[in-house]
């Protein structure tokens, strides 16, 4: 693409010949020949000292900030600030791929994933072709890629939309993280619809306020066009200020009878839910393998964006019908004489959600064991609460570590032990060995939740991932015994 259109409608200094350009990229180890770096100032890194790098590579021009060296082994480009353009060089490069496709955006605390991952089955059930971009990864119709985080960077989340056109693609359901919103990456990104599912304290570390969260959160909804349509937990605290604050359309669902869509009554056991919702204003059955109070709301919020496409409701009904599991949430790992669960949750609401569920729908005589940790390098305060929540729920505990980084394990460790009164824990810092200790002492009048990574295939110890999988070694010991 000439570098001209490239930078439309940016603000930049520097003189140059037009050039084809054949990629962009913020990571110098990516720069090809004939490339453009972007030069970018990360948490960790700082990209302008990458720029040597990159032009090694072969990239022929360079987007920095003003202020730094000039360059003179490729064309020198200078901007204010180069997360800001980031999106709008991305959007340039794709040609404006959101433009071309119904786009979903689903935000919240707890609930995106499996929010996203209905929206998406249900839809393509119902042949609409749709695609997903989120904590599962990037999923079209042809594979699943890792994207590493659960809003890609603006140029990987235009690329992954790119490519769904490209593929035929109608709709994509997007996760829309707060850390993407703070970080400009949704900039230039058309929504068609946005999803609150819910705010709880999460993410401090980064926000700093619950303010602040909820103010990251909100970008989505002001946005909006007069045409797309905003969709909302009604039940949440926050939800009044959203659509007060939106131009959009707005549906709600919830517990509450004041909401579009909620809920009548519900059965909840191991196995799924018998529910009955109120779906304008006509009542509905849905029996569903999905369980767990939460999910309740996540399925609400996928009818109703489905709602929106003119799906008839009971072809909506008959796709979350069919849908055995959620990956890594809530997911029942085990056999008919391991009762195990593995899940996603990290926050102290999704903990109280999950230990409430199994609580609710076990046997009277089943004891219940959880194992869990808390990532280092984040809020440190959720910790004692999640141990807290865990003691009150739990029979027995196994405390062990989930993505240190690079903070010391014992550090984390006086964190959550600072939050037991009672002495029915054990700490066994590597995950594995945890695992294997936890089935071993499992029987047939237990349950065992294993917490905090779901299907995820890794440990960030010293900010490098390290191969692991609490299925896979949940699936070997059950095997070897």
């Amino acid at each position: 693409m000439n570098i001209r259109k490239i930078l439309e409608n940016i603000d930049y200094s520097g003189k140059f010949d037009d050039i084809e350009v054949s990629n962009i990229s913020y990571d110098s180890r990516k720069a090809t020949k004939q490339s453009m770096f972007i030069a970018i100032e990360g948490q960790d890194y700082n990209g302008h000292d990458y720029i040597p790098q990159a032009i090694k590579n072969g990239a022929v021009a360079v987007v920095k900030e003003k202020g730094y060296n000039k360059i003179y082994e490729a064309i020198d480009i200078e901007v204010e600030n180069t997360r800001e353009i980031l999106p709008e060089i991305a959007k340039n490069f794709y040609s404006d791929p959101s433009s071309k496709i119904d786009t979903i955006g689903v935000t919240g605390t707890n609930g995106k994933t499996t929010t996203a991952f209905l929206i998406n089955k249900i839809l393509n059930d119902c042949d609409y072709n749709s695609g997903s971009i989120g904590t599962l990864g990037f999923v079209s119709s042809n594979a699943v890629v890792s994207t590493g985080f659960t809003t890609p960077e603006s140029i990987e989340l235009n690329n992954f939309i790119d490519q769904l056109v490209k593929g035929g693609m109608e709709n994509v359901v997007i996760e829309v993280s707060s850390h993407s919103l703070a970080l400009s990456r949704m900039n230039h990104i058309k929504i068609d619809t946005a999803i609150f599912t819910n705010l709880t304290e999460e993410h401090l570390d980064f926000h700093k306020t619950m303010e602040n969260y909820f103010l990251e959160k909100l970008k989505l909804f002001t946005s909006l066009s007069k045409d797309s349509f905003s969709i909302i937990n009604i039940d949440d605290s926050y939800s009044d200020r959203i659509i007060r604050t939106t131009c959009s359309n707005v549906l709600t669902y919830g517990f509450s009878k004041k909401a579009d869509i909620y809920l009548v009554s519900s059965k909840i056991g191991y196995g799924g839910m018998d529910l009955t919702l109120s779906i304008n204003n006509k009542e509905y059955k849905v029996c569903t393998k999905i369980t767990g109070r939460h999910n309740i709301y996540n399925i609400m919020a996928a009818i109703s964006a489905c709602k929106i496409k003119n799906i008839s409701i009971n072809k909506i009904i008959s796709a979350i019908e069919n849908i055995d599991f959620i990956p890594g949430r809530m997911e029942f790992v085990g056999d008919e004489k391991n009762k195990i669960f593995i899940d996603y949750a990290h926050t102290p609401d999704a903990y109280e959600n999950i230990l409430k569920l199994i609580n609710e729908i076990k046997e009277p005589k089943d004891k219940i064991i959880t194992l869990f940790g808390c990532g280092g390098d984040r809020d440190k305060d959720k910790r004692p609460l999640m141990a807290k929540i865990t003691e009150k729920y739990s029979d027995q505990i196994v405390v062990t570590s989930d993505n240190p980084r690079n903070e010391g394990l014992n550090y984390i460790l006086e964190d959550i032990l600072s939050g037991f009164k009672q002495k029915k824990h054990e700490v066994i810092q590597n995950r594995e060995d945890a695992i294997k200790k936890s089935i071993k002492i499992l029987n047939e009048d237990s349950v065992l939740l294993i917490l905090g990574k779901g299907r995820e295939e890794y440990q960030i110890i010293n900010n490098k991932k390290i191969f692991h999988s609490d299925l896979e070694i949940i699936r070997r010991e059950i095997n070897a015994n």
